[in-house]
């Protein structure tokens, strides 16, 4: 009795894991067609301009939950082509005519009979004009770098790129010091060159801006981190809307509000983490590469 009971238990341990095998079995050849689907679905990018194909798999509810996939990706693409043929055009348009109003406000300008008061009215009409332009330039990048039209991405050498771009940035700075703190000869990332200049221009050039007289800005580089701090009688700022479009603390600030936002969309774009706290009279803008 004892001897049977043994082999009916391992008779149903054995059975046991026979369905469970099968199971397992069943299930994967079951899933298959909608593991294929969310595969296809996961490396779908707007940018690349085409639609996965997914394919027919016998099952009804299956093949339902592709066509309407199917659907739902040709509308976003639609929508996708259709914003960036706008953002391209709209940029193309308003360009031009600022163009031609800055060019007959520079021939103004040189007439001789102007009057002192006809003189300062141009001349505000013209900073108007340069105000717009930049506007547009820097929606036109924020349309751009949101719809991933930025494809190239390189290895670069950030110190490389630093030493470049720092002397045309000292000449902007006016007086204000700029001071170098690498803890490294060399840091490696992987970025768009054209996005990573961007970046560190509208950091610089922020730090410019919200600075003192006889003030600094220290560009630090250590544990694959950029951090940018400059001296400021302003004091901290909101972290949760600073990178915000259009924010501005103040109405003493010159620029249009969208440099941090840039900067904002450029790190989200490489999937790098961009923070700022304030601390001593500093502030800090730190980026984790």
């Amino acid at each position: 009795m004892h001897g049977v009971m043994i082999q009916f238990a391992l008779i149903s341990v054995v059975l046991g894991i026979a369905i469970v095998f099968m199971m397992r079995f069943i299930s994967r050849r079951l899933w298959k067609p909608f593991d294929e689907t969310l595969r296809q679905i996961e490396n779908f990018r707007l940018e690349s301009g085409t639609i996965p194909q997914l394919p027919e798999s016998g099952i009804k509810e299956f093949d339902r939950l592709n066509h309407t996939l199917d659907r739902l990706m040709g509308n976003s693409l639609k929508s996708y082509r259709t914003q960036k043929e706008f953002t391209e055009n709209a940029s193309h348009e308003l360009q031009t005519p600022l163009a031609v109003f800055q060019s007959k406000l520079d021939l103004l300008l040189q007439q001789a009979d102007l009057t002192e008061q006809q003189a300062a009215a141009i001349q505000d009409l013209y900073q108007v004009s340069n105000r717009l332009s930049r506007l547009n330039r820097n929606l036109l990048l924020l349309a751009k770098i949101e719809n991933k039209q930025y494809g190239q991405m390189d290895t670069i050498d950030l110190i490389t790129v630093l030493d470049k771009l720092l002397p045309s940035l000292e000449n902007l700075a006016e007086g204000i010091n700029i001071r170098k703190d690498f803890h490294t000869q060399r840091m490696e990332i992987r970025a768009n060159r054209t996005l990573l200049e961007s970046l560190i221009n509208n950091l610089i050039v922020n730090s410019v801006r919200h600075n003192m007289a006889n003030g600094d800005i220290t560009l630090s580089i250590k544990n694959q981190q950029l951090i940018i701090s400059n001296t400021s009688e302003e004091k901290a700022l909101d972290s949760q809307l600073i990178f915000n479009r259009f924010y501005r603390p103040s109405e003493k600030n010159k620029g249009n509000g969208l440099g941090l936002a840039i900067a904002k969309a450029i790190c989200d774009y490489h999937n790098w983490i961009i923070t700022y706290h304030y601390e001593s009279n500093r502030h800090y803008f730190s980026i984790q590469f």
